[in-house]
């Protein structure tokens, strides 16, 4: 064993004790108290929170019995990260809890880390990756890990970090939703109100602040995030800079719109329609935006007309202003961004969404009830709204922002 991995496991120890002590002070998110077990792949976009959470997790561990790396360091020393591993062994046992950060910088870190897992079975793996671009295909550990899917943060969890209000959670009354809504609407807002906030001005708030970065960051540096998710992209990829280039003009195109078409972006981006494929799914893998499929069945869903919508509404914003596009055009779009950033197996139709048993419309104070007069269903009819109070006209039920999202 060489004496320069031993220095640099010992230097890693004492360095990032000192560190964590600055996450004491951080709230935890509901998901911390998921991440159980004794291996953990958190992975999502960057700036979520996911670096937090470790530490988080690593200050659950006695000093003497826990190492944090951070995978870059890794890469830039030339270590190789099984002999490393095999140091911390060596210096602190085979019980010691390994927390690694940014693990995606490290080529087959699956496989690497595969062979120190079964080499040593009793110590605890937790590590973090920017992106999905390599660690859900990551297969060599995928029997042996629990993926944690790190998402921008839920209207409860903005209110708690931000405001330390704590909500309890909105639940579904299937027999009667407008009832259940009209409760909760009650509750919400004596919460709000001894809180001395206003909630529309709460909710507009965590529209364009969703995002964990945000709670510390200026919306303006959101430019540098994304321009990171995109080295990601060239890194794993391995892609010229001339290409990369390409990655924001296609952000600035879907900024504008949420709805895609792969022969406009073919032409306006000078590429063939499968390299638009490709670069999408990359965007898509690094969490900056989130593909919904359209309401149909068989051939029809692999037609190329989905939507492409973004897990952080601010970042829409930002690309459509250096469009010269006006706020009022893209309000609807962030809107509809933010619902699906909270919410999985979601599609689009003649109505907005449709989520479960759910025919679901976004919109302002002015959404009338108008877009479901076509539709014969049996599915419940919802308006989500920004406003305050539950309505209701026939069987549709326009339910405000505040209530709807305080269910995650």
């Amino acid at each position: 064993m060489k004496n320069e991995t031993i220095t640099f496991v010992k230097n890693s120890q004492l360095k990032y004790n000192k560190t964590s002590q600055e996450y004491e002070r951080y709230k935890k998110r509901d998901i911390f108290k998921e991440i159980k077990g004794n291996f953990a792949v958190l992975y999502g976009i960057r700036g979520s929170g996911k670096t937090t959470l470790l530490f988080q997790k690593y200050l659950t561990f006695e000093k003497n019995k826990r190492i944090y790396l951070n995978a870059e360091e890794i890469i830039l020393t030339g270590f190789d990260l099984n002999e490393i591993i095999e140091a911390v062994e060596y210096l602190f046992g085979d019980n010691t809890a390994v927390f690694i950060d940014e693990i995606n910088a490290i080529k087959e870190w699956d496989k690497k880390l595969k062979i120190s897992y079964d080499t040593y079975p009793k110590m605890n793996f937790f590590v973090t990756g920017s992106s999905s671009i390599n660690i859900k295909e990551a297969k060599a550990v995928a029997r042996r890990a629990e993926y944690f899917h790190i998402i921008p943060l839920s209207f409860r969890e903005y209110l708690y970090l931000k405001y330390n209000i704590k909500i309890k959670q909105f639940r579904i009354e299937q027999n009667d939703l407008r009832k259940s809504a009209i409760h909760y609407e009650i509750y919400l807002k004596q919460m709000i109100e001894n809180e001395k906030f206003k909630v529309l001005e709460l909710v507009e708030e965590y529209i364009e602040n969703n995002l964990v970065y945000l709670l510390e960051k200026n919306k303006t540096t959101l430019t540098d995030l994304v321009e990171k998710a995109i080295l990601d992209i060239g890194k794993m990829k391995n892609l010229e800079t001339f290409t990369l280039s390409k990655f924001e003009r296609m952000i600035l195109i879907l900024s504008s719109s949420s709805e895609t078409n792969y022969e406009n972006l073919s032409k306006d981006l000078d590429i063939s329609k499968s390299m638009v494929g490709e670069m999408l799914s990359s965007l898509e893998k690094t969490g900056l935006i989130k593909k919904v499929y359209p309401f149909k069945k068989g051939k029809t869903i692999a037609r190329k007309n989905w939507k492409y919508f973004f897990t952080v509404p601010s970042i829409r914003k930002i690309y459509a202003q250096k469009l010269l596009v006006d706020n009022t055009k893209i309000n609807g779009y962030m809107m509809e961004d933010i619902f699906a950033s909270n919410f999985e197996d979601i599609y689009f139709g003649e109505i907005d969404f449709i989520w479960k048993n759910y025919l679901i419309e976004i919109g302002s104070r002015k959404k009338g009830y108008k877009q479901f007069k076509k539709i014969n269903t049996k599915m419940n009819k919802i308006i989500i709204y920004n406003g305050l109070e539950v309505e209701g006209k026939e069987d549709i039920i326009k339910i405000p922002f505040y209530i709807w999202y305080s269910q995650i």
